[in-house]
């Protein structure tokens, strides 16, 4: 059963029974003083929560990916592929390295025992500027694009830091159950207005590979 409450992330998953969600899909927050416990609190609990097989898939920005790749790996999750998402109608200038930087990594980490996802999948993503809803707010082409190559319907994603409810709103359109946690209650009622929303023709998401 699908549901969205507005609670901090870390008691939200700590509820969680071991090996019941099949996909985590997140983007956690990056700024200075919330990456580290956000990281944290999902590395904490994604190997227990995940089922044996489950896929965990998470945003990384570019100066921090050597630690946040440790802290994954730490987790007892293995490494299974990194898909750089091209921001192709903006730029970000990464003062910390004087990088004008042109994507953002996706990291997907696996439970074991490994296995291959269902469907092939394109590893460079296309993304879109989507910020209608959220400062944060990211494509949901490439929550579509991913989850449409390693999710059954009916199976259980998990988004822990929902913000506007993107990875929620796709999976629900995959056919997918979903749980969301969100601690901003003004956030949250955004969430909730677009989850309220008839579904969407999926054709109108073109970057999406049929």
């Amino acid at each position: 059963m699908s549901r969205f409450e507005n609670i901090d992330c870390e008691k939200g998953m700590a509820e969680i029974d071991p090996g019941t969600i099949d996909h985590i899909f997140t983007d956690p927050p990056y700024v200075k003083e919330q990456y580290f416990q956000a990281y944290t609190a999902l590395v904490k609990h994604a190997e227990r929560i995940l089922r044996p097989s489950g896929y965990l898939f998470t945003y990384c920005p570019q100066y921090r990916f050597d630690e946040i790749f440790n802290m994954l790996q730490s987790s007892g999750l293995k490494y299974y592929w990194m898909c750089p998402q091209l921001n192709l109608h903006e730029t970000g200038m990464v003062y910390q390295r004087n990088a004008i930087c042109l994507y953002k990594p996706i990291l997907i980490f696996q439970k074991e025992p490994m296995q291959k996802c269902p469907l092939p999948f394109t590893d460079v993503i296309r993304g879109n500027k989507q910020k209608e809803y959220h400062v944060w707010q990211q494509d949901i082409n490439d929550v579509l694009g991913l989850l449409c190559r390693f999710a059954i319907p009916g199976e259980t994603v998990l988004d822990p830091f929902a913000g506007s409810g993107t990875t929620l709103l796709a999976a629900k359109l995959l056919g997918l159950e979903y749980i969301g946690f969100e601690i901003d209650p003004d956030t949250y009622r955004i969430a909730c207005q677009r989850l309220e929303q008839q579904p969407l023709d999926l054709r109108q998401f073109c970057e999406v590979e049929t």
